[in-house]
């Protein structure tokens, strides 16, 4: 929320932070996506892409914190700018034009969390390649790319690093069980799939093993892409925006790095056993038991 309602829209007031907060709350409003699609339009506005006249006055430049909690209040109740902004920044750009989609941070639809992936390739991958867009809890890769947890990887390296493709399959994997289990995911920050084996065990009845859990992982993700196939989504969807690909890291440690996607989802697919398409191949579909 603070990077979402607070950096992203150039804010640094924190009350007004916690009123659009609360807003997004009293709404319903998921706060990552409300707080990347108003900065969406203040790049559009201060583009010219998007007039005052089209946001009812509203001078939307980037660092104004009340057009923050005016066009959030906006959006939850459907009127004004807000109608076009209220389902994320992937529609509103449909509805906008002009090559707006260009500034819609989004994956699949569902709009990036705080992590530029510039700085950290393997957590670029996650999104791309999540069945749910745009997703920072499907595999946090910053894990293992920033904090060292459980191992520290290069941040900086791409298809190359065949080990750091195979960690992220098995966060995905470990990542499906989690979620599967009800369980938030935020306990694996100090447990990993031995202590699931172990809570698991008398909860089911069943004689879990790290590695039959993680096959677990491994069935559940390939049905969420057959069925993400079967939808008509495909390798053009495991896509991260245009900026990412092309528009380097302007300062800091990333500085000139951007993200090449291309051959990292070659190596990803393989791994998984999809096809080219990012599909589950049908040999895939039999190891896992779904054929």
């Amino acid at each position: 929320t603070l990077w979402s309602l607070g950096a992203t829209c150039g804010v640094d007031d924190l009350d007004m932070i916690i009123t659009a907060h609360w807003l997004c709350n009293r709404y319903g409003l998921d706060g990552i996506s409300a707080g990347s699609t108003v900065a969406f339009a203040m790049e559009c506005y201060e583009r010219g892409l998007i007039s005052k006249e089209d946001t009812g006055g509203i001078d939307l430049r980037f660092g104004n914190a009340d057009a923050v909690v005016e066009v959030i209040e906006l959006m939850g109740r459907g009127e004004g700018i807000g109608a076009i902004l209220q389902d994320g920044s992937r529609a509103a750009a449909e509805k906008i034009g002009k090559g707006s989609e260009k500034f819609s941070m989004t994956v699949k639809g569902l709009e990036m969390p705080a992590y530029d992936p510039r700085g950290a390739k393997g957590h670029g991958l996650a999104y791309a390649t999540s069945n749910r867009g745009g997703c920072h809890v499907r595999a946090y890769m910053i894990s293992p790319e920033i904090l060292g947890v459980p191992e520290p990887l290069d941040r900086f390296s791409g298809a190359e690093d065949i080990k750091k493709i195979e960690m992220l399959k098995t966060f995905q994997d470990l990542t499906a069980v989690v979620d599967s289990a009800v369980v938030c995911l935020f306990v694996t920050f100090g447990i990993g799939a031995p202590e699931f084996v172990r809570l698991l065990k008398p909860c089911t009845g069943w004689d879990w093993t790290v590695e039959s859990l993680l096959e677990l992982g491994d069935r559940i993700w390939t049905l969420e892409r057959a069925f993400n196939a079967r939808e008509g989504f495909g390798r053009k969807d495991d896509m991260l925006p245009e900026r990412l690909l092309v528009a380097p890291m302007p300062e800091g440690p990333a500085k000139g790095h951007v993200v090449p996607i291309e051959p990292m989802l070659d190596a990803y697919y393989r791994i998984r056993g999809l096809d080219d398409e990012g599909h589950p191949t049908w040999a895939k579909m039999k190891e896992v038991g779904l054929a």
